[in-house]
């Protein structure tokens, strides 16, 4: 049956975890109201909007503000200052960081902000570049807008969104200095044809954001995943996913973990 949907849908639905794959397909099956998976896939022939929605649940483009305050009071208080400094003793003046799965912006953008704050507060002409890709196109082009409800900014500060916002009918945008920070594009990490986001030109990221995506899919996609953002991450350099895949990290790679974190770090 993999087999035919790969044909209706034109993607490879192999590379997903089994019990993944397998709840997202009935989900839909029953979001449909139809009683069986045949009989899905005959509806999936004939109904483009649906493939497109299921293509869209598979990708899982879900997406916060400050996603996992830890992981970001790290970044904020111990991280970005230590890099901010080593960087400074080298006489280097940038900051390479990329968000593999950005989906419609926010993690990026938490990331914009937190940078932004640092190097204000610290008083340095360090630059820093954050690169944010997604498979999507669509999730891209939302990214760019930086347009978001109210109820987006649960995990946002007052502060912060004052400083980093403007309303316009209803909706939160963020302001057009910080949307300069980020250069955004579609990056398939399971493309065997690419090797970095092209923007980044060669990589040689210090922190790559590879968060809540891996455990969606089967061990060998995992693995060409991991294989890629290692290849374009600084020896020390920082990698961060979401709590629930550390164990994967864990199996594949040889890094150091930081307790009590999501975060491990590639060895020099």
């Amino acid at each position: 049956m993999k087999k035919d949907l790969k044909e209706i849908c034109n993607i490879d639905v192999s590379i997903y975890d089994s019990v993944f794959f397998d709840k997202t397909l009935q989900a839909r099956v029953v979001a449909n109201s139809i009683i069986s998976e045949k009989n899905y896939f005959d509806y999936l022939s004939e109904n483009n909007d649906e493939v497109e929605i299921l293509k869209k649940a598979l990708n899982n483009n879900f997406s916060e503000f400050f996603r996992n305050r830890l992981t970001f009071a790290y970044l904020e208080y111990i991280i970005l200052p230590e890099l901010i400094q080593k960087k400074a003793k080298l006489k280097k003046k940038e900051i390479r960081i990329w968000t593999a799965a950005c989906a419609s912006g926010q993690e990026a953008y938490s990331l914009a902000i937190l940078c932004n704050e640092l190097l204000k507060n610290q008083n340095t002409n360090m630059s820093f570049r954050i690169f944010a890709t997604d498979i999507s196109d669509t999730e891209i082009q939302k990214a760019k807008k930086g347009i978001y409800p109210e109820t987006a900014l649960n995990n946002v500060t007052m502060k912060r969104v004052r400083e980093n916002f403007e309303v316009k009918n209803d909706a939160f945008v963020i302001n057009k200095e910080l949307k300069k920070l980020i250069d955004f594009s579609t990056f398939d990490l399971l493309d065997i044809n690419t090797t970095s986001p092209q923007a980044s030109i060669f990589g040689s990221f210090d922190i790559v954001f590879c968060s809540n995506l891996l455990f969606y899919y089967n061990e060998k996609a995992q693995i060409q995943i991991l294989d890629k953002v290692d290849a374009n991450l600084v020896p020390g350099g920082y990698l961060i996913v979401g709590e629930a895949e550390k164990s994967i990290i864990e199996r594949i790679k040889n890094y150091i973990w930081i307790s009590k974190t999501s975060i491990f770090r590639k060895p020099k």
